[in-house]
């Protein structure tokens, strides 16, 4: 689920990037891409699909919400919002049941796609079936596995049966969770195969806007749906496909794009440029190192301490030019329940295997090793000797790669949580195996009990008091070691209006969205 940018640049590269300014510059002098109400976005991602369904990065989810919606969203602020329902399913308004094993969705009346037609209960059904259908490859369907059954009783309400109460369920479920799947227009698909549906090359939703063109490693053009309320401010969206953020900055300071996303590295440069500013949005996301606890010498949780004891995350914080802060818990402080019990200093005193330490710092140089480099040197101080071995990120995360597999021994990462707290927990025992989110196969009972209470108690009380209980067992048994809290950060024309995030990188309220 996350994203990766780049550092490290040849002369090559500066030389193509300096042609590519010049040719941006020209086009912006000329007016072509500086038109009013015309926002043109940066991104470094070329897409495998603009179906929210096959998304699979972070940027890419993000951006079709801009065509498809969910039932519910989250605002900037963070709160749980209504979309295309009349309001968010509770306790309080009737819609969750008392047993929590039934939650009702009542539509709004008289949204239409962007093609015109009425968007209805099938509409979410269909789009039910097609997350389930083995032919999709569907990165994240588990959530879905918990629902019983999902009724369409009427035209404009949708009856879901989970087969046991799930607090997260609202949150989680055709919602802005860990992956966004926005309602699909079932009259546009001839099955719920939807891997190589027409549709896919011009995604059209109830979103504000829709793929207009699509021009492979070049440009997605949307415009506007006009059926959508309130009008959009903007007459077309263009998002500029280029090879590295350092590209996308560039064109930034050319005038040929206005919004980009940057690097903590690149905070300096975008902030010198005189009609342009920096925006920082805090994250449900966390820079971690994962330790592997089933190998020795991890496998010791005084080594464990001893290593999180060692990184002083306050200097690696001070070379974020203030992007981001440091981090005490797996669970960021966007949330209320975020647990500031200060960390204790450990020491490795009291271990038998008096053998110098030495570990490996699985990396990707895709997302830059500026963070590790320092971690390296702070450990070295420390007397433990770290050597830090780069993998691709296709081979970082694949099925074959050290995350999947488990072989490392400590990996730097990230992670973008969810909606709610429970999409940040990847500690779980039945977690743990190849392809599990618990990399580190750590297992703890007292965890496990937490996190299931979590999930089924009535009393959210109860259900804050498992959270922080569950926060201080990890930072105790060390399975990972929380370096820094993460924060998007975006470079934006001063001509741009509007422009806002919420902590899972999603886009807010684009209607508002302009550019003068």
């Amino acid at each position: 689920m996350t994203t990766g940018r780049s550092f490290t640049y040849t002369l090559r590269d500066v030389a193509a990037l300096t042609i590519l300014a010049l040719a941006l510059a020209a086009c912006a002098r000329g007016g072509e891409y500086a038109e009013p109400h015309v926002l043109r976005i940066a991104d470094s991602a070329d897409p495998s699909s603009l179906n929210p369904l096959l998304a699979h990065d972070q940027d890419t989810i993000g951006y079709d919400l801009l065509v498809t919606e969910t039932l519910v969203g989250l605002s900037a602020d963070n709160r749980l919002v209504p979309v295309l329902v009349t309001r968010v399913p509770s306790r309080a308004n009737g819609d969750v049941s008392a047993d929590g094993k039934r939650i009702v969705y009542h539509l709004r009346h008289g949204i239409r796609f962007a093609d015109g037609v009425e968007f209805t209960s099938a509409d979410v059904a269909f789009t039910f079936r097609a997350i389930q259908d083995p032919r999709n490859p569907v990165e994240s369907e588990d959530a879905y596995r918990r629902v019983q059954s999902l009724q369409t009783p009427a035209r404009y309400t949708i009856v879901l049966r989970l087969s046991r109460r799930w607090n997260a369920a609202v949150a989680e479920l055709f919602a802005h969770a860990d992956f966004a799947f926005g309602i699909l227009p079932a009259h546009a698909f001839s099955s719920t195969d939807v891997t190589h549906a027409a549709w896919n090359q011009h995604p059209f939703g109830t979103g504000p806007f829709r793929v207009a063109q699509w021009e492979r490693a070049n440009r997605i053009v949307l415009e506007p749906n006009p059926y959508y309320r309130p009008r959009p401010k903007l007459r077309r969206i263009v998002f500029a496909l280029m090879p590295s953020t350092q590209a996308t900055l560039v064109a930034l300071r050319a005038h040929g794009v206005d919004v980009t996303e940057i690097t903590q590295a690149q905070v300096p440069e975008a902030r010198k440029f005189p009609d342009a500013h920096v925006v920082v949005t805090p994250l449900n996301g966390v820079y971690m190192l994962l330790v592997q606890t089933a190998n020795p010498p991890l496998n010791d949780v005084r080594v464990r301490r001893a290593i999180a004891a060692a990184i002083d995350r306050s200097a690696i914080v001070r070379a974020s030019f203030g992007t981001l802060s440091a981090a005490d818990s797996f669970l960021p402080p966007v949330f209320a329940w975020h647990d500031r019990t200060p960390v204790a200093t450990r020491s490795i005193r009291g271990r038998n295997d008096r053998r110098p330490l030495r570990v490996t710092v699985a990396v990707t140089p895709e997302r830059g090793t500026w963070m590790q480099v320092i971690e390296q040197e702070q450990l070295r101080r420390a007397g433990i000797e770290a050597e830090i071995k780069p993998y691709t990120l296709a081979l970082f995360n694949a099925p074959g790669g050290p995350l999947r597999t488990g072989r490392f021994s400590l990996a730097a990462t990230w992670w973008i949580g969810g909606g709610d707290p429970e999409q940040s927990v990847i500690f779980a025992c039945s977690q743990r195996g190849p392809n599990g989110n618990n990399s580190m196969n750590y297992c703890s009972p007292r965890f496990d009990a937490l996190f299931e209470d979590q999930a089924v108690t009535s009393d959210p009380t109860r259900r804050r008091r498992d959270f922080i209980e569950m926060q201080r067992i990890i930072r105790d048994d060390m399975p990972i070691v929380a370096i820094a809290f993460q924060s998007s950060v975006d470079a934006i024309n001063n001509r741009v209006s509007g422009f806002r995030r919420n902590m899972l990188m999603y886009p807010v309220d684009a209607a508002q969205w302009d550019a003068r």
